[in-house]
Protein backbone atom coordinates (compact mmCIF):
# COMPACT_ATOMS: atom_id res chain seq x y z
CA UNK A 1 0.00 0.00 0.00
CA UNK A 2 1.36 3.40 -0.97
CA UNK A 3 1.08 6.13 1.67
CA UNK A 4 0.82 9.68 0.34
CA UNK A 5 2.51 12.51 2.15
CA UNK A 6 -0.08 14.83 3.61
CA UNK A 7 -0.37 18.08 1.73
CA UNK A 8 -0.42 20.99 4.13
CA UNK A 9 -1.45 24.56 3.37
CA UNK A 10 -1.73 27.70 5.42
CA UNK A 11 -3.54 30.91 4.62
CA UNK A 12 -0.90 33.45 5.56
CA UNK A 13 -2.36 36.76 6.62
CA UNK A 14 -1.77 40.10 8.24
CA UNK A 15 -5.45 40.93 8.52
CA UNK A 16 -7.65 40.87 11.58
CA UNK A 17 -8.21 37.37 12.89
CA UNK A 18 -12.00 37.77 12.74
CA UNK A 19 -11.85 38.14 8.93
CA UNK A 20 -9.72 34.99 8.65
CA UNK A 21 -12.07 33.10 10.98
CA UNK A 22 -14.97 34.00 8.65
CA UNK A 23 -12.95 32.91 5.59
CA UNK A 24 -12.11 29.54 7.15
CA UNK A 25 -15.73 29.03 8.24
CA UNK A 26 -16.98 29.88 4.73
CA UNK A 27 -14.39 27.51 3.24
CA UNK A 28 -15.66 24.68 5.45
CA UNK A 29 -19.27 25.36 4.47
CA UNK A 30 -18.46 25.41 0.77
CA UNK A 31 -16.31 22.28 0.84
CA UNK A 32 -18.99 20.43 2.83
CA UNK A 33 -21.58 21.52 0.22
CA UNK A 34 -19.37 19.80 -2.40
CA UNK A 35 -19.70 16.54 -0.48
CA UNK A 36 -16.24 16.53 1.12
CA UNK A 37 -16.17 14.81 4.51
CA UNK A 38 -14.49 17.27 6.86
CA UNK A 39 -12.70 16.91 10.15
CA UNK A 40 -11.18 19.56 12.37
CA UNK A 41 -12.35 22.81 13.90
CA UNK A 42 -13.44 26.25 12.71
CA UNK A 43 -13.99 29.27 14.91
CA UNK A 44 -17.20 31.26 15.27
CA UNK A 45 -17.09 34.68 16.93
CA UNK A 46 -20.43 35.66 18.45
CA UNK A 47 -20.78 39.31 19.44
CA UNK A 48 -22.29 39.76 22.88
CA UNK A 49 -24.10 42.94 23.87
CA UNK A 50 -22.46 44.63 26.82
CA UNK A 51 -19.14 42.90 26.22
CA UNK A 52 -16.02 44.23 24.54
CA UNK A 53 -15.08 40.82 23.16
CA UNK A 54 -16.95 38.21 21.20
CA UNK A 55 -17.70 34.77 22.55
CA UNK A 56 -15.37 32.36 20.77
CA UNK A 57 -16.75 28.98 19.79
CA UNK A 58 -15.08 26.13 17.97
CA UNK A 59 -17.25 24.01 15.69
CA UNK A 60 -16.22 20.40 15.28
CA UNK A 61 -16.61 19.84 11.55
CA UNK A 62 -17.42 16.14 11.84
CA UNK A 63 -20.24 16.44 14.38
CA UNK A 64 -21.26 20.13 14.04
CA UNK A 65 -20.92 20.41 17.84
CA UNK A 66 -20.04 23.89 19.12
CA UNK A 67 -17.80 24.35 22.16
CA UNK A 68 -17.26 27.73 23.86
CA UNK A 69 -13.53 28.41 24.28
CA UNK A 70 -13.60 31.90 25.79
CA UNK A 71 -14.12 33.12 29.32
CA UNK A 72 -15.75 36.50 29.81
CA UNK A 73 -13.92 38.98 31.98
CA UNK A 74 -15.09 42.26 33.46
CA UNK A 75 -15.75 44.93 30.80
CA UNK A 76 -12.58 46.48 29.46
CA UNK A 77 -10.26 43.64 30.41
CA UNK A 78 -10.69 41.57 27.23
CA UNK A 79 -11.27 37.87 26.76
CA UNK A 80 -9.42 34.85 28.01
CA UNK A 81 -9.06 31.40 26.50
CA UNK A 82 -10.91 28.64 28.33
CA UNK A 83 -8.42 25.77 28.44
CA UNK A 84 -11.12 23.24 29.38
CA UNK A 85 -13.26 24.29 26.41
CA UNK A 86 -10.27 24.06 24.08
CA UNK A 87 -9.47 20.55 25.39
CA UNK A 88 -13.09 19.47 24.85
CA UNK A 89 -13.07 20.80 21.27
CA UNK A 90 -9.72 19.13 20.60
CA UNK A 91 -11.07 15.75 21.75
CA UNK A 92 -14.04 16.11 19.39
CA UNK A 93 -11.71 17.01 16.53
CA UNK A 94 -9.50 13.99 17.19
CA UNK A 95 -12.52 11.68 16.97
CA UNK A 96 -13.77 13.39 13.81
CA UNK A 97 -10.39 13.22 12.09
CA UNK A 98 -10.02 9.53 12.97
CA UNK A 99 -13.52 8.67 11.78
CA UNK A 100 -12.71 8.94 8.08
CA UNK A 101 -12.39 12.61 7.19
CA UNK A 102 -11.28 13.39 3.63
CA UNK A 103 -9.96 16.85 4.49
CA UNK A 104 -9.02 18.59 7.73
CA UNK A 105 -9.38 22.25 8.62
CA UNK A 106 -7.88 23.68 11.79
CA UNK A 107 -8.93 27.35 11.79
CA UNK A 108 -5.63 28.68 12.92
CA UNK A 109 -2.11 28.04 14.01
CA UNK A 110 -2.15 30.74 16.67
CA UNK A 111 -0.28 31.76 19.79
CA UNK A 112 -1.22 28.58 21.67
CA UNK A 113 0.08 26.38 18.86
CA UNK A 114 3.23 28.50 18.51
CA UNK A 115 3.85 27.87 22.22
CA UNK A 116 3.59 24.10 21.71
CA UNK A 117 -0.01 23.81 22.95
CA UNK A 118 -3.45 24.33 21.46
CA UNK A 119 -4.37 22.19 18.47
CA UNK A 120 -0.90 20.97 17.47
CA UNK A 121 -1.77 17.33 18.23
CA UNK A 122 -4.80 17.49 15.94
CA UNK A 123 -2.71 18.91 13.10
CA UNK A 124 -0.11 16.19 13.65
CA UNK A 125 -2.82 13.50 13.76
CA UNK A 126 -4.15 14.57 10.35
CA UNK A 127 -0.64 14.65 8.89
CA UNK A 128 0.11 11.18 10.27
CA UNK A 129 -3.09 9.87 8.65
CA UNK A 130 -2.01 11.35 5.31
CA UNK A 131 -4.92 13.80 5.14
CA UNK A 132 -4.85 17.21 3.48
CA UNK A 133 -4.65 19.90 6.18
CA UNK A 134 -5.67 23.55 5.86
CA UNK A 135 -4.96 26.14 8.53
CA UNK A 136 -4.22 29.83 8.78
CA UNK A 137 -1.26 31.60 10.33
CA UNK A 138 -0.39 35.21 10.88
CA UNK A 139 2.88 36.27 9.28
CA UNK A 140 4.31 37.05 12.73
CA UNK A 141 3.91 33.37 13.73
CA UNK A 142 5.43 31.93 10.53
CA UNK A 143 8.75 30.99 12.18
CA UNK A 144 6.94 28.88 14.80
CA UNK A 145 4.67 27.34 12.15
CA UNK A 146 7.62 26.39 9.96
CA UNK A 147 9.46 25.05 13.00
CA UNK A 148 6.53 22.71 13.59
CA UNK A 149 5.55 21.80 10.01
CA UNK A 150 8.87 22.08 8.21
CA UNK A 151 9.39 23.52 4.77
CA UNK A 152 7.03 21.31 2.77
CA UNK A 153 3.78 23.26 2.81
CA UNK A 154 1.77 25.51 0.49
CA UNK A 155 1.32 29.21 1.21
CA UNK A 156 -2.15 30.43 0.24
CA UNK A 157 -3.48 33.98 0.04
CA UNK A 158 -6.60 34.84 2.04
CA UNK A 159 -8.80 34.38 -1.05
CA UNK A 160 -11.46 31.71 -1.33
CA UNK A 161 -10.78 30.88 -4.99
CA UNK A 162 -7.13 29.97 -4.25
CA UNK A 163 -8.08 28.01 -1.14
CA UNK A 164 -10.82 26.10 -2.96
CA UNK A 165 -8.57 25.24 -5.93
CA UNK A 166 -5.89 23.89 -3.59
CA UNK A 167 -8.39 21.97 -1.46
CA UNK A 168 -10.11 20.33 -4.41
CA UNK A 169 -6.80 19.33 -5.99
CA UNK A 170 -5.57 17.73 -2.75
CA UNK A 171 -8.78 15.81 -2.14
CA UNK A 172 -8.66 14.51 -5.72
CA UNK A 173 -4.99 13.51 -5.24
CA UNK A 174 -5.75 11.58 -2.06
CA UNK A 175 -8.70 9.63 -3.52
CA UNK A 176 -7.95 5.96 -4.10
CA UNK A 177 -7.46 4.99 -7.74
CA UNK A 178 -10.48 3.28 -9.29
CA UNK A 179 -10.21 -0.50 -9.56
CA UNK A 180 -10.31 -1.72 -13.16
CA UNK A 181 -12.91 -4.35 -14.00
CA UNK A 182 -11.48 -7.75 -14.97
Amino acid sequence: MRVLASPIAAVVHETRAVAIDRLMLDTARRLRARGIKLGGLVQHNVEKEGSDCAEMRLEDLASATHVVISLQRPRGSGCRLDAAGLAEAAALAQRGIASGADFVIISKFGAQEAAGKGLREEIAQAVMLGLPVLTSVSSRLLPAFEGFIGESWTRLPPEFSAIEAWALSTVATNEPAPVAAA
